[in-house]
C-alpha cells in the first residue's frame, strides 16, 4: 500500500510539471513583451472619394486659330513648356490676305476721299460748285474712314500680314492639348481649339461624392490626396468647393479640391484616392492592429496586468492604417503588440 502511494504521487508530480514550465514560461515572457496602451481619440467619420487631376481652370486657356486656312508649320508638342508670345504655329490664310487687301483698299478709299473733299472745297469757295457738291464730298470722306477703321479693326482681331496667321501661347504653360499637324485644314466652322496651354503650378482634385456620403462632406474639411504614380506620398489640402448637383449617369456629386503643384508631381488626368477627414462625432478606444488575434470569428487580446498575462475577447469597430477601433476594453489598459497568436495559444490551452 506504501509503494503504491509513493508510485501515485510521482506520477502526480510528473502530470504537474509541464503546466507549471508553461507558468513560469509565461511569467518570464511578461516581463519582456512589447506592449501598448488603449488609447481614446476622437472618432471623425473618413469618408474615400475617386477622383481626377485637374488644371486650374483660371490658369487655363484653350487657343484657337481666329481666321481659316491652312498650317504651314506647328512648332511645339504636346507637353511642351511655352513662354507668353511664343510661337506655337503658323498658318496660311487667303481671309488674313483677304483682310490685308481689305485694309489697303481702304487706306486708299480714304486717301482719295479726301483729296476729293478738298477739291469740292476749293471749288466751293470759288463759287464754282454748290454747297451741295462739298456736302457729298464730306460724307464721301467720312465713309471712307468708317471703312478704314473697321478695316483695321478686323486686322487687330485677326492679326496676321501677308497671308500669314500666327498662332501664339497665350501664357506660360504646358501644352496640355494638340489638336492639329502640319497641313491641317481650319475651316470657318471648325470649332475645336488648336491648343490649350495651362499654368500647372496650382491644379485641382476633382473628386466624386456618392449619395449616401453627401451629408459626410463639408466646405472645408481636411484631405489627403494620393496618386497611383506616388502611393506613399499624401498630399494635403482642403474642399473649397461643392458642386450641389448630381451627374445623372454616375448618381454622384463632385467636389474640389485646389492645390498647390510647384514641383509638377500633380498631372492632369491622373486618377486620385481622396481620404476626407469628417468632423469628429464620438470617441472610440484604439488599439494597434497587430494586437488582435482572432480565433472562431471572435477577436481577442493578450492583456498585460498586474497578474501576469490575460486573454480578453473585444469587439472590433473598424481597421484604418494600422490601427483598430475597439470596445471591451478600457482605456489604459496594456495590450501585447508582439507574438500576440503565440501568447493567446499558450493561454487558452493550459
Amino acid at each position: 500500500m506504501l509503494l503504491l502511494a509513493l508510485v501515485m504521487n510521482a506520477c502526480k508530480s510528473n502530470q504537474q510539471d509541464p503546466v507549471n514550465d508553461q507558468r513560469a514560461i509565461l511569467d518570464s515572457l511578461a516581463k519582456t513583451v512589447q506592449i501598448a496602451p488603449v488609447m481614446v481619440e476622437d472618432k471623425a467619420e473618413t469618408i474615400r472619394l475617386n477622383g481626377k487631376i485637374e488644371p486650374d481652370e483660371s490658369k487655363l486657356i484653350k487657343v484657337y486659330a481666329l481666321a481659316s486656312g491652312k498650317i504651314q508649320s506647328v512648332n511645339v508638342e504636346l507637353g511642351d513648356f511655352v513662354q507668353k508670345g511664343q510661337v506655337m504655329a503658323i498658318l496660311k490664310s487667303t481671309e488674313v490676305a483677304g483682310n490685308s487687301n481689305d485694309l489697303a483698299m481702304a487706306s486708299s478709299n480714304v486717301a482719295m476721299a479726301k483729296k476729293s473733299m478738298q477739291t469740292a472745297k476749293d471749288l466751293y469757295e470759288g463759287k464754282l460748285a454748290t454747297e451741295q457738291d462739298y456736302i457729298n464730298a464730306r460724307l464721301n470722306y467720312n465713309k471712307a474712314l468708317s471703312e478704314l477703321n473697321k478695316a483695321r479693326q478686323v486686322a487687330s482681331i485677326t492679326g496676321g500680314s501677308n497671308a500669314t496667321y500666327t498662332v501664339r501661347a497665350p501664357l506660360n504653360g504646358y501644352v496640355i492639348e494638340k489638336n492639329i499637324t502640319n497641313n491641317t485644314a481650319v475651316r470657318p466652322d471648325n470649332n475645336s481649339n488648336l491648343f490649350a496651354v495651362a499654368d500647372l503650378s496650382r491644379v485641382w482634385v476633382i473628386a466624386n461624392v456618392y449619395e449616401a456620403d453627401m451629408s459626410k462632406v463639408h466646405l472645408g474639411d481636411q484631405v489627403k490626396v494620393n496618386t497611383l504614380a506616388n502611393p506613399n506620398e499624401d498630399y494635403l489640402g482642403k474642399i473649397d468647393k461643392i458642386y450641389n448637383v448630381l451627374d445623372p449617369s454616375t448618381r454622384t456629386m463632385k467636389v474640389r479640391i485646389s492645390m498647390d503643384n510647384h514641383n509638377n508631381e500633380l498631372k492632369p488626368e491622373m486618377f486620385a484616392t481622396v481620404k476626407v477627414n469628417g468632423q469628429p462625432t464620438t470617441k472610440n478606444l484604439t488599439i494597434p492592429s497587430q494586437a488582435i488575434v482572432m480565433d472562431n470569428s471572435r477577436n481577442y487580446v493578450v492583456v498585460k496586468n498586474k497578474n501576469g498575462l490575460e486573454v480578453k475577447e473585444i469587439v472590433l469597430i473598424k481597421r484604418m492604417e494600422g490601427t483598430a477601433y475597439i470596445s471591451g476594453l478600457s482605456a489604459g489598459d496594456l495590450v501585447v503588440i508582439n507574438s500576440p497568436v503565440f501568447l493567446y495559444q499558450s493561454l487558452t490551452t493550459q
